[in-house]
């Protein structure tokens, strides 16, 4: 994060962080209050903790479950560097009949 904490990231946030791959793991933890309630804690590529608020289960579950994908798989496709070969060619020196 160069410097810039996140005191309090929104679910948002650490998702666009998963998606390019700039975090390293995920883990569902209980709260205290509301008892039942879950919040995610992350770790950066810097070795750095975030945590969200405390949510509902089922609300914990789902994004634990993307930013896990992220993680592991799709934050990899969104990330991969192609080379001018992979790119289809465009030429717009053509000209129209």
């Amino acid at each position: 994060m160069s410097g810039d904490k996140l005191a309090n990231p929104r679910i948002i946030e650490l998702e666009g962080m998963a998606m390019t791959g700039l975090l390293r793991s995920v883990k569902m933890v209980d709260c205290q209050k509301p008892l039942g309630w879950k919040k995610l804690v992350v770790e950066t590529q810097e070795g750095e903790e975030l945590e969200t608020g405390c949510m509902e289960p089922d609300a914990a579950k789902r994004n634990f479950m993307v930013f896990t994908l992220y993680i592991r798989n799709w934050g990899k496709l969104v990330t991969k560097e192609y080379s001018e070969e992979d790119l289809p060619t465009v030429n717009f020196d053509e000209t129209r009949d």
